[in-house]
């Protein structure tokens, strides 16, 4: 639901084209009330880059309060009316969104459930860029799926250790619903450790991204070949 408002462009683009212009004076001569109506412009740029379709709402939501100031100060109520009725939208979306936040359930899952091997084969280049050595589960592997509705929206799955500890293989959230929810049901409220009979769960972060991820799950750094470990803090 991407709204695009017609704005003065072609005073920007004449100013691109000077090459002598001082970066700073770009904006120079813009009243505050254009300036408003480039950032609403901005912001709903940057929702179409957005993944998840939560975060995105969000986005085009902030974008519609930024065009009905606008509208309001230049006295164009259509776009005040188009952005209120988008409004009023998205923040309905939104709000049904955050009411199923609790719709979420943990099922273990078989090797050779067709839903699991649909799930690992349609997002396999994506799961690659943060488990690069990942191509499929082991048979002594332990597999869960995170579930929202019918729909699997997340994989973990787990490799034994002689020690009882487990190795995190994959831990991969499907792009439209990339959050921490799905890892904080896991590792926190669903009792991971009790499930899989272990003290510790260990995981190897090969991306920056993962590596943020796993600190916002309390893993712990080992110190050693990007390695976290997070312990059954009930012991």
């Amino acid at each position: 639901m991407f709204i695009i408002q017609h704005f003065p462009f072609s005073y920007l683009c004449t100013r691109f084209q000077n090459k002598n212009m001082d970066p700073e004076s770009l904006f120079a001569g813009l009243s505050y009330i254009e300036l408003i109506g480039y950032a609403g412009s901005l912001i709903i740029a940057i929702s179409m880059l957005m993944t998840s379709i939560l975060k995105m709402r969000w986005f085009i939501l902030v974008g519609n309060i930024t065009f009905i100031v606008y509208g309001s100060f230049i006295g164009a109520y259509p776009i005040i009316v188009l952005n209120a009725f988008n409004l009023a939208v998205n923040a309905w979306f939104i709000w049904q969104a955050y009411k199923l936040q609790g719709n979420y359930a943990v099922l273990s899952a078989h090797l050779n459930a067709p839903m699991l091997d649909r799930f690992l084969v349609y997002y396999i280049n994506d799961i690659q860029k943060y488990f690069p050595s990942f191509r499929s589960f082991d048979n002594e592997d332990v597999v869960f799926l995170i579930v929202k509705g019918t729909a699997v929206i997340s994989v973990t799955g787990f490799s034994p250790n002689k020690d009882g500890s487990y190795n995190v293989v994959l831990d991969y959230v499907a792009r439209t619903h990339r959050n921490l929810k799905p890892g904080k049901l896991l590792f926190e409220r669903e009792n991971v450790f009790e499930r899989l009979n272990t003290d510790a769960l260990y995981a190897r972060s090969y991306h920056k991204k993962h590596s943020r991820y796993l600190r916002k799950m309390k893993f712990d750094a080992t110190g050693h070949d990007d390695v976290f470990v997070l312990r059954n803090r009930a012991c």
